[in-house]
């Protein structure tokens, strides 16, 4: 089953799921994350993706997001898995709702809650995405 922290960590730099940066002005993180780092990007994401302004993904614009990272994967040469691709968003989510996420998906990467996602905390996410990326595509699971 994909993980929904697993998410996040395709649009920061040194874990980006493609080759080229994500589809904005913004430059890549490289190094330690702050949690003022992560969280302002959350902000940056949700505003992208709210594309009527209304301060809610609706399950269209999710799709829409979920689309372009797709597109972006496969430029990359990074076919998403079968699994992957037939998710679908189910719910609309408030701005409050997807920040509160953010804050729990945060609090679990920062390992040792230091308040700063780490290189080496990076590079552990990393190769369990890659070993989950596997694990995904195998036919028999």
């Amino acid at each position: 089953m994909f993980k929904p922290y697993l998410l996040p960590l395709l649009l920061l730099g040194g874990m980006a799921a493609a080759a080229t940066p994500p589809a904005s002005d913004e430059p890549m993180i490289k190094g330690d994350i702050t949690k003022a780092q992560f969280m302002d990007r959350a902000e940056k994401r949700f505003v992208r993706r709210d594309t009527n302004g209304d301060g809610i993904l609706q399950v269209a614009e999710k799709e829409a997001a979920m689309a372009k990272m797709h597109e972006m994967m496969k430029q990359a040469g990074k076919i998403p898995s079968d699994k992957m691709a037939k998710m679908k968003p189910m719910n609309d989510t408030t701005k409050a709702q997807f920040m509160v996420r953010q804050e729990k998906i945060f609090s679990h990467l920062d390992k040792n809650g230091d308040g700063v996602i780490s290189e080496a905390e990076r590079s552990a996410m990393k190769e369990k995405m890659q070993q989950h990326r596997q694990d995904m595509d195998d036919p028999a699971m």
